[in-house]
């Protein structure tokens, strides 16, 4: 497997669930959770709606990568500098969100989980910049 090619490839996958991820409370939870949506997304310095704005520009940088219109080692390294942002602002974001702003917005459960998925993303997409740098002998 041409990691070369691949990594950028999986990395703009990442980013696309990294987006979705972020977004799906938007979607999925009733209209009358929209005040409890507001205090969540709130909370810390940085919130998952900066994470998917930091997904879209990764999405971009690697879309450069797989089409080749860029030098590629100044990609992997905007890619992963980016990827490694958005799992530093997704950890603040957890650490700065009581447990009482998760539980009190709706009874759905799933949004318990939903910063754990919003960090599994970012990570995710840190990795696969990671490994785009890997297999071009940056790192």
């Amino acid at each position: 497997m041409d990691l070369t090619r691949r990594a950028p490839q999986l990395g703009i996958v990442a980013c696309l669930a990294a987006i979705a991820v972020a977004v799906a409370p938007y979607v999925l939870l009733p209209a009358d959770a929209s005040t409890g949506i507001a205090r969540y997304y709130g909370a810390g310095a940085f919130g998952p709606t900066i994470v998917a704005v930091f997904a879209a520009v990764n999405v971009v940088v690697l879309g450069a990568a797989v089409r080749e219109r860029s030098d590629p080692v100044t990609i992997a390294g905007a890619a992963l500098v980016i990827g490694l942002f958005m799992t530093l602002m997704s950890l603040e974001w957890i650490v700065s969100l009581s447990p009482e702003r998760v539980t009190g917005i709706t009874t759905q459960d799933w949004l318990v989980y939903h910063r754990w998925a919003v960090l599994a993303c970012s990570v995710l997409v840190a990795v696969t910049a990671g490994l785009y740098a890997r297999a071009l002998d940056v790192l």
